[in-house]
């Protein structure tokens, strides 16, 4: 007999898409990973249709491993709205913006102009929420992430961006801008309850303090951030701090898996390993990070008639022990 599980778990970050190129370049850092084979194979495969087919793949293996609500971040994003609304899954779905032409969109002003389309179509929409998804500091430049801003703050929807995700990308804004790319984002004004950053690996002690004063949530993705030898996320420290920090993912070409189950799994057990403490992200942590966290981070109150304030209670009542011991093929998601 299969473990029962009531919770709605969350996806809060990945590019559902890229279940197409699951497996296609391994062992490889994020540069040469992106530069030499990810963004060559979307040039050239790539398109509406594309879209459609792989995101329909995703959601279904999604929902396999009791994922209810998850966050795109992708191209051609209205017929990501499509499948959500086929297949009866939550979605927050942003039309990524960087300053180069995307399969999407020629400009970022055309991406930016797309975006808004899509706030206004599913402003009520009951399975489809619409974010500002701008790539990354380093894809996209100062000016239109401003604009991007401004357009987030017009419609108070989320900000969804990678950040702090390579100790490269440190690095580099801290050479171009005196600051690493949290303060450099707080720099902007960017940073507030509607952020959602994904990974978040390198950062300081006072970025910390930072993300935590603006209540910024940070999506933690296990397992994309060791197979491209990213690093690991302080999330220990963070949630110390008081920060909201969820789970997700990524897309599958760079986690393999659509399974946020494991990637708790993972998240709790590198940081007992890397702060040498076994009582680091108990059970319950982990569960709430694959579940209300999630929820909160992309604006969800309630979920399939269950409030966040009942979530909390049921996970208070139970102790888990099962996380590390079953597989999603184990567990029936009720």
């Amino acid at each position: 007999m299969k473990q029962k599980f009531g919770l709605p778990l969350v996806n809060a970050h990945t590019h559902a898409a890229m279940v197409a190129f699951r497996g296609m370049a391994e062992d490889l850092h994020l540069e040469e990973w992106l530069n030499d084979y990810i963004w060559p194979a979307e040039k050239q495969r790539v398109s509406s249709d594309f879209i459609y087919e792989q995101t329909k793949k995703a959601v279904l293996e999604m929902q396999k491993n009791g994922i209810k609500v998850f966050s795109d971040m992708y191209f051609f994003e209205e017929r990501v709205a499509e499948v959500a609304e086929e297949l009866g899954i939550r979605v927050v779905l942003g039309e990524g913006l960087l300053d180069f032409p995307t399969p999407g969109a020629k400009t970022p002003a055309e991406t930016l102009e797309k975006t808004e389309k899509l706030l206004i179509k599913y402003r009520d929409n009951p399975l489809v929420k619409v974010a500002v998804a701008p790539h990354s500091i380093y894809t996209v430049s100062k000016k239109n992430l401003l604009k991007a801003n401004q357009l987030a703050e017009k419609y108070q929807a989320i900000f969804h961006i990678h950040l702090a995700e390579t100790k490269k990308e440190f690095d580099e804004c801290l050479a171009k801008n005196k600051l690493t790319p949290v303060a450099y984002l707080d720099k902007l004004g960017i940073l507030n309850e509607r952020a959602i950053l994904a990974h978040c690996v390198w950062v300081t002690d006072d970025d910390i303090k930072i993300l935590a004063e603006r209540k910024a949530n940070v999506v933690h993705c296990s397992l994309s951030n060791l197979k491209l030898g990213s690093g690991v996320a302080p999330i220990a420290k963070m949630l110390d701090s008081g920060i909201n920090v969820c789970l997700g993912t990524d897309g599958a070409a760079s986690s393999n898996r659509l399974d946020i189950w494991e990637a708790g799994k993972f998240a709790a057990l590198i940081q007992k390993g890397i702060n040498l403490d076994s009582s680091f992200l108990p059970t319950k942590e982990i569960v709430k990070m694959m579940t209300v966290n999630g929820l909160k981070a992309l604006g969800f109150s309630a979920i399939d008639g269950q409030n966040i304030a009942e979530m909390e209670k049921e996970i208070e009542k139970n102790n888990y022990n099962f996380l590390y011991a079953l597989n999603t093929s184990e567990i029936d998601f009720c």
